[in-house]
C-alpha cells in the first residue's frame, strides 16, 4: 500500500533533521526510498531514552533545537525536566487538528469554557487554553485547586464547558456546577477504567458529555473522543498510528492488543518517526458519525516495560490498577506477587480496601481473568497494605 501524501512530505521534512540524518545513517536507510507502507516498517523505532539523551543536551549542542522554536514546555523524567519544543506552525497545526475534535465533542463558538489544568512549565493548560481560542471559544485559566471560587467563577460566569481530571470534576459537582453540559477529562485513567466514566457522569448530573483524550507531552494530540461516545478517535490528520507485538516487534492487525507506535504528520520542532510510546492499547478501524474512523476503544490499559510472562501468558501488572478501580470499596493501592510452587507460576493479588467480602473478592478474580487471561491463585483484601512496590517477581529476585 502506497503512503499517504501527509507521510510522505513528513518524511521529507524529516530527513533533513540532523538528528535523524544521523539516525538513518547508521541505519543505512534512505528515507527518499521509502514508498509503501510495507517500506515503512523497515525503519528503525525511535526509542524514549535516545529523544531524551538529545534533548537533555544544552540547546546549543542539540540536534533537536532549532531557531525557529517559538514555545518551551517542560515535562518531568524522574528528578529531571526535559524541553518540549513547538514551531509556530507546530502549534498552528496542533490548534486546528483539536478545533475538528472540539466540534465534534458538541463544543460550540463562543462557549464559555474553565480549564483547571495547570500552566506553569507544563503543556496541558496552555493546549486546552490555544485549541479553545483557536476554535473561537471563550476561556479562563482557572488553574488546579481553590475549588470553593472554582464553583463561584464557574457558577457566575454560567460555565459551559469544564477542563478537568475526574477527580476534581467531581469535587466540583457536589458543590453544584449545573451550567457545565460538557467535561473534558484527563490526568487520570478514565475509559480504561471500567464503570468509571459512567460514575463520574452519574456524579455530574447525568446530562452531560464527557470527552476522553489521550495525549503524551511529545505529542499532543494523539485520540479523544467524541459526543457519540464510540471510543478515543486518533487524530490521523495528525499521527500516523501503528500497533506492534512489544516482543517481535512486529506490525500488528487491528484489533489486537499491543504497543502503540507513532509519527508525526506535520511536526517541525522533535517530530516523532516510529516512536514506541511503551503503551498497550488497541486499534480498532470502525466508521463514527463523527467522521473518524481509526479508535482506541479502552485507551491505554498498561505500560510494556513491566511485561511479566507468567503461566506461559504475557502479563502487564498495570492492568490491576485500572481493574481496581473499578470497585469502590477498593483503593488504587496493591500488591502483585509471582513466585514458583511445586514448578509451577503462582499470582497472588494483595489490595487495600474496605470490602474483603467473597463476592468482591469472586468478582475481581472474574474481572482480572477476562481481563489478563490469568488466573489468580490468591487474592485478599486487607485493610491496610504496607508500603512496598506494586510488583514483586520472586522467581527473579526484583520488585518495580
Amino acid at each position: 500500500m502506497k503512503l499517504t501524501a501527509l507521510l510522505v512530505n513528513q518524511l521529507e521534512r524529516i530527513s533533513r533533521n540532523s538528528f535523524y540524518v544521523q539516525k538513518m545513517r547508521k541505519a543505512g536507510i534512505d528515507l527518499s526510498s521509502i514508498k509503501t507502507l510495507e517500506d515503512f516498517e523497515n525503519i528503525p523505532f525511535t526509542s524514549t531514552s535516545e529523544l531524551l539523551a538529545e534533548l537533555k543536551k544544552k540547546p546549543s549542542e542539540s540536534a533537536l533545537y532549532r531557531e525557529d522554536i517559538t514555545r518551551i514546555n517542560f515535562s518531568p523524567s524522574g528528578k529531571d525536566l526535559y524541553p518540549v519544543y513547538h514551531t509556530g506552525h507546530d502549534l498552528e497545526i496542533m490548534h486546528r487538528v483539536c478545533a475538528a475534535s472540539l466540534e465534534a465533542a458538541g463544543v460550540k463558538k463562543g462557549d464559555i469554557c474553565a480549564v483547571t489544568f495547570g500552566y506553569h512549565l507544563f503543556i496541558a493548560g496552555l493546549f486546552y487554553q490555544g485549541q479553545l481560542e483557536y476554535y473561537g471559544a471563550k476561556v479562563i485559566p482557572l488553574g488546579p485547586g481553590e475549588s470553593e471560587r472554582a464553583v463561584q467563577i464557574i457558577n457566575d460566569y454560567q460555565v459551559s464547558i469544564l477542563v478537568s481530571n475526574p477527580t476534581f470534576a467531581m469535587k466540583l459537582a457536589q458543590m453544584g456546577i449545573p451550567s457545565v453540559k460538557i467535561l473534558f477529562v484527563g490526568g487520570e485513567p478514565f475509559t480504561s477504567v471500567e464503570g468509571y466514566p459512567e460514575m463520574v457522569k452519574k456524579a455530574m448530573g447525568g446530562e452531560i458529555t464527557i470527552i476522553d483524550s489521550y495525549s503524551m507531552a511529545l505529542c499532543m494530540p494523539v485520540a479523544r473522543s467524541c459526543k457519540y461516545g464510540t471510543g478515543l478517535h486518533i487524530m490521523d490528520d495528525f499521527v500516523h498510528a501503528e500497533i506492534i507485538d512489544p516482543g517481535t516487534c512486529r506490525v500488528l492487525p487491528h484489533g489486537e492488543n499491543g504497543e502503540l507506535v507513532l509519527t508525526h504528520l506535520h511536526k517541525e520542532a522533535v517530530p516523532l518517526l516510529r516512536y514506541r510510546t511503551g503503551d498497550l492499547t488497541r486499534m480498532e478501524k470502525k466508521s463514527c458519525p463523527c467522521g473518524r474512523e481509526l479508535t482506541l476503544p479502552r485507551s491505554v490499559f498498561g505500560r510494556t516495560d513491566e511485561m511479566l510472562k507468567v503461566k506461559g501468558v504475557k502479563f502487564w501488572p498495570s492492568q490491576v490498577s485500572g481493574i481496581i478501580r473499578s470497585f469502590s470499596g477498593l483503593s488504587n493501592k496493591y500488591r502483585v506477587i509471582v513466585s514458583t510452587r511445586g514448578g509451577v507460576d503462582h499470582l497472588q493479588l494483595m489490595v487495600e480496601g474496605s470490602d474483603p467480602s467473597g463476592t468482591t473478592v469472586d468478582e475481581l478474580a472474574q474481572r482480572l481473568k477476562r481481563d489478563t487471561l490469568l488466573a489468580f491463585n490468591d487474592i485478599r483484601i486487607t485493610a491496610k497494605l504496607e508500603d512496598g512496590p506494586s510488583v514483586i517477581d520472586e522467581r527473579k529476585g526484583r520488585g518495580f
